[in-house]
Formats: C-alpha cells, sequence, structure tokens
C-alpha cells in the first residue's frame, strides 16, 4: 500500500512539474477584460497564449498578442505597425506605408473615439517605427486603450500571439 501511494504522489508531482514549465515557457491562458477587441474578442473570452512563438519566428502584422502595460494589467491588441513601417489614420482609415489597410475585423465606426494620428503625433522620433518597437490598436477603436493613448510598445513587454480562443465552447476559434 505504501509503494502505491508513493508512486501516486511521484506521478502526481511530475505532472504539476510538467504543467508549472507548460505555463512558464510555451503557453499560458488569458480572460479578456473589456470591449476592446469586440468583435473579435469579446468581454470574458478566455484565450490560449503562445508564449514561444515570437522565438522561432518575426512579429507580423495582424497578429493578435498579449502585452505587459506596466500599468495594470496585461493588454490584448493587434498588430497594426512593425519596425520600418510607416502609419497614420486620418478620416479612420488606417494607411501603412501609404497603403490604406484592409479591416474588416474594425465595425465600430460610427462612435467618437477614432482620433486621427501620425508616428509624430504618437510621440516617435523619424518616419519609421524604429527596431523592437511596435505600433498596437484594439479592434473596437471608439473604446480601445491603444497606442493612441500609450505610444509603441516594446517587443520585450510582448507575452506571445493569441492562437486559440477556448471560451465559451461554442465559440471556439483560432484564425482572428
Amino acid at each position: 500500500m505504501a509503494k502505491e501511494i508513493r508512486e501516486w504522489i511521484v506521478a502526481i508531482l511530475i505532472a504539476l512539474a510538467v504543467v508549472i514549465l507548460v505555463r512558464m515557457f510555451l503557453f499560458t491562458t488569458y480572460s479578456v477584460d473589456g470591449l476592446s477587441m469586440d468583435p473579435t474578442l469579446e468581454d470574458g473570452d478566455r484565450v490560449i497564449v503562445n508564449k514561444f512563438i515570437y522565438d522561432i519566428s518575426d512579429i507580423d502584422r495582424d497578429d493578435v498578442i498579449v502585452f505587459d502595460s506596466h500599468q495594470d494589467a496585461s493588454y490584448v491588441k493587434r498588430v497594426i505597425g512593425v519596425p520600418g513601417d510607416t502609419v497614420e489614420m486620418k478620416d479612420r482609415v488606417v494607411y501603412v506605408n501609404g497603403e490604406a489597410l484592409s479591416e474588416d475585423y474594425v465595425v465600430h465606426q460610427g462612435e467618437t473615439y477614432l482620433d486621427n494620428f501620425t508616428l509624430e503625433t504618437l510621440g516617435v522620433e523619424g518616419d519609421t517605427i524604429p527596431e523592437g518597437q511596435y505600433l498596437v490598436l484594439g479592434d473596437n477603436r471608439p473604446v480601445s486603450r491603444d497606442s493612441r493613448d500609450f505610444g509603441l510598445i516594446s517587443e520585450s513587454d510582448i507575452i506571445g500571439e493569441v492562437q486559440l480562443r477556448f471560451w465559451p465552447f461554442n465559440e471556439i476559434a483560432i484564425d482572428f
């Protein structure tokens, strides 16, 4: 009986160690708080974030990421501008490198908070986004706190890419 109990304890400890290692280095879960990514991600959605993806690939425009805000909670936003890009918004249209973005995921355009901006008005020196910096915007622009509020985000603050919405179960998704 004592041998069986020890075997169970060892198995449980190994399982816990594996779970802890996976959560620390590979994947983690986040709960979406607020409406800034609506309709892509809604308040209360639960997502899995791949923490190691950017160790093996580049951060791309349109990636939905989680990053540390250093103010309060972590944020979920969409990457709009990457290093070397010029970005501006005029009349509710975002232009990257002079071309208008097709943003089917932005549906809330009748409200107020859709400020025009340039990189200069966001406090960026020069004409392009510097290395290691990214411009992020929420999909629900009227209510989103994003690069229009706090400027560019640093690559070192990016926790990972949202790769799966698993809650609610009837809205499981992998393509954002």
